[in-house]
């Protein structure tokens, strides 16, 4: 009797649950799956018939899960992205191709290690195509949520308890500063002091990057209205430092990776801020064979980079143990 049950629950049900327990509310929901309110209330009203229990509480006001829905939502929500993939890779080998990688990562990555990790992967792999997209962490966490790529690799920002964040490298933050800045002239690391005196000079970050939430937690209260100048991505530093009497706080990769060696960087003194870039995945979700071909390519690449001083790999990334799903303790 049951597997008969099991028969009539489609992934028409399923989507339109996964709307309903995104949205918290069949309005919204029944918009995004293009159905009408009551053809959405009728699914919704089957597959609860069908699993034997209620999945929603509703109220004048609100939608909630109940506790069995909660449960159902993570592996619904594992098994649609699983089918999109298959459908996705399905078409990719219709159209000539091994397969198809979609990356998302901090642009200091992609350019350090990344793009160049590509030669030997193009080597392995010849067959597969790869889309790669530097971005912040608040949007590289949500693209791996949402399953519109592989695996990502940026800072833990939200830390959403559906990922699974493994570290790769630590960072450590100094000064970056245009050499007419009076920063530019100190003959030692440069002190919170230093920092605090010419606040008026700092070039800010947006707060959906990890640098730009560091700016914050340095500034406190003050953040609103500390800097004058605000960039949406450290790709734009480079031009606005090079304007002159500017400086800004940032990890030693990305000083690297946006070639702004024309520009002074500057060690700070302790307490010593850190970054941690992390391999970032769904959680009890295994690579792909191609994703972790590119993911070895890529630490490989790691270990022969020329690290600067202040980086460092984390110990559990030598340990190589990075391709597996981990099991809940």
């Amino acid at each position: 009797m049951g597997r008969d049950m099991n028969k009539t629950i489609t992934l028409r049900h399923l989507r339109c649950f996964m709307a309903v327990a995104q949205t918290r509310s069949f309005t919204q929901a029944a918009q995004r799956v293009y159905l009408t309110q009551s053809s959405l209330t009728t699914t919704i009203r089957q597959l609860e018939e069908s699993l034997g229990l209620r999945l929603f509480d509703r109220t004048t006001r609100q939608v909630s899960l109940t506790a069995a829905a909660r449960h159902f939502q993570q592996h619904a929500e594992k098994l649609l992205r699983d089918f999109d993939m298959l459908i996705d890779d399905t078409r990719a080998l219709a159209n000539g191709y091994s397969g198809h990688l979609s990356i998302a990562a901090a642009p200091s990555i992609v350019v350090t290690v990344l793009a160049p990790a590509l030669v030997e992967f193009r080597a392995r792999s010849p067959g597969v195509s790869v889309s790669l997209r530097d971005a912040g962490s608040a949007e590289i966490e949500h693209r791996v949520l949402d399953g519109k790529v592989d695996f990502g690799v940026c800072s833990r920002l939200q830390n959403h308890p559906e990922l699974e964040y493994r570290p790769l490298l630590r960072d450590r933050y100094g000064v970056v500063c245009s050499a007419d800045h009076p920063l530019a002239a100190l003959e030692r690391p440069v002190t919170w002091d230093d920092v605090s005196r010419y606040r008026s000079d700092w070039v800010g970050l947006a707060s959906d990057t990890l640098v730009g939430r560091v700016h914050k937690q340095i500034l406190g209260d003050d953040a609103p209205s500390a800097y004058l100048e605000e960039l949406s991505s450290t790709s734009m530093l480079g031009p606005m430092l090079a304007l002159g009497n500017r400086f800004s706080i940032i990890p030693g990769l990305t000083q690297v990776a946006h070639q702004l060696d024309f520009l002074r960087f500057l060690d700070m003194a302790p307490p010593h801020i850190e970054r941690e870039l992390c391999l970032v995945t769904r959680r009890l979700r295994s690579l792909s064979p191609a994703a972790s071909t590119l993911l070895a390519c890529m630490f490989e690449e790691l270990t022969r980079f020329d690290l600067p001083a202040g980086m460092d790999l984390v110990q559990e990334a030598n340990t190589g143990d990075l391709f597996s799903p981990r099991t809940p303790a």
